[in-house]
């Protein structure tokens, strides 16, 4: 078997690049050709998926491929040399939808034997050097699920339709919450005063505890009629309420290549998102900043539910085709 060292981060704490690390390692290391590993560069630790526990030392003498998860633009190209310099292949996987750094963009081209990028729609394809270029969305299924708290199976059992949503914490653009809340509070709120919706629950998630005071703010003085909001700031796996969910929704102001996103869609849950960059096939977009447009597209799903199929792909799979290559298995 071949030795893979993946270098980047592991949950805690979770976000998309932490996750999508964690998940192919649990998901793709049974596999008959390769052996995965991961050096956790925040913890100083190293992950394996067996009773083996090789030293970092031994494990950049002894991988065949070092794929490179970070994000830090000194470390990424301190760890490209290392590889470059041990005669391994070296993986980049660019995990923006944007680049910040043209200049360490291009010099991540020339150390490395591949760059995969998760979204290539927004980058200018001058900084795009094609041979070396793999397109391969960052989404990878659960491995495990996690039960929801009592008190919220409680609450969704009460209600008919469940519309869900969530953030990692309080953030502004322009002046204007990042996950975009107040656009989700104000479409509900319009569906329940002119009552084109009833007995439906809006779950918003923000496990930070950091949007309270301003959740509290959108919801005074509005009546939701036989509807409700409900502000969930403890943990929680957003994978299980995805399931069950009639819609989910995400009204960001910016965005990349959403997990969340990835996740409705696999789980065939219409996602409805802002049109601030492009999207997966299959999601519904309304336009960003605009209330009336996502409560009209809330309405049209909820009034026409059909079964909601996704063409699902296995991108774990096509990452290790694109080591296939590189090791020439």
């Amino acid at each position: 078997m071949h030795k893979i060292l993946l270098i980047g981060s592991t949950p805690p704490p979770i976000g998309g690049v932490t996750i999508h690390i964690d998940r192919f390692l649990n998901l793709y290391n049974e596999n008959s050709k390769f052996n995965i590993s991961v050096f956790d560069i925040k913890k100083k630790a190293i992950f394996q998926n067996n009773n083996k526990r090789d030293s970092i030392f031994s494990l950049f003498f002894l991988s065949r491929i070092i794929h490179i998860h970070v994000s830090n633009d000194y470390a990424k190209l301190l760890f490209s040399l290392i590889g470059k310099l041990l005669f391994k292949k070296v993986i980049y996987t660019h995990h923006n939808s944007i680049v910040r750094n043209k200049f360490i963009f291009k010099l991540m081209y020339k150390l490395c034997n591949k760059v995969i990028l998760v979204n290539d729609k927004e980058i200018e394809k001058s900084l795009i050097n094609i041979n070396k270029t793999e397109v391969i969305p960052a989404f990878l299924p659960s491995y495990r699920f996690d039960k929801l708290p009592n008190n919220l199976e409680k609450e969704i059992k009460n209600y008919n339709q469940i519309i869900s949503t969530n953030c990692y914490l309080y953030a502004l653009i322009n002046g204007k919450h990042v996950y975009g809340f107040d656009l989700i509070i104000e479409a509900f709120y319009k569906l329940s005063e002119e009552r084109k919706i009833q007995n439906t629950l809006l779950i918003l998630v923000d496990p930070s505890n950091t949007t309270k005071e301003f959740v509290n703010g959108l919801l005074k003085q509005k009546a939701f009629q036989t509807n409700k909001v409900l502000l969930v700031t403890e943990n929680l796996d957003f994978v299980s309420l995805i399931k069950k969910s009639d819609i989910t929704i995400r009204a960001t102001r910016t965005d990349g290549d959403s997990l969340s996103i990835r996740e409705s869609l696999h789980y065939n849950v219409p996602i409805i998102c802002s049109d601030v960059t492009a999207r997966p096939e299959g999601v519904v977009v309304f336009k960003n900043d605009d209330s009336d447009d996502l409560s009209d597209k809330i309405l049209n799903i909820l009034n026409n539910k059909k079964n909601f199929k996704y063409k699902h792909i296995d991108y774990g799979k096509q990452i290790l085709d694109v080591y296939d290559e590189l090791i020439g298995v």
